[in-house]
């Protein structure tokens, strides 16, 4: 995983992208490589349908998939 325009963006070892929630940037920002991940689908109504975890810290963000 890499940590992209000052925790505003996550890349994932698959190519995935992910667009990090305004108000968890601070939080993503923070984390340092490597860093295992879990990812996990909310509720399609939000605009930020996933929930990352980072596995050491146990800390959760809300994202989207960008690609």
């Amino acid at each position: 995983m890499a940590v992209l325009d000052k925790g505003g963006k996550l890349a994932m070892t698959d190519g995935t992208i992910w667009v990090v929630n305004p108000q968890d940037i601070e939080e993503a920002s923070g984390w340092i490589p490597p860093v295992m991940v879990t990812i996990d689908e909310q509720s399609s109504s939000k605009e930020y349908d996933y929930t990352l975890t980072n596995t050491e810290t146990e800390v959760s963000i809300t994202a989207l998939r960008r690609r």
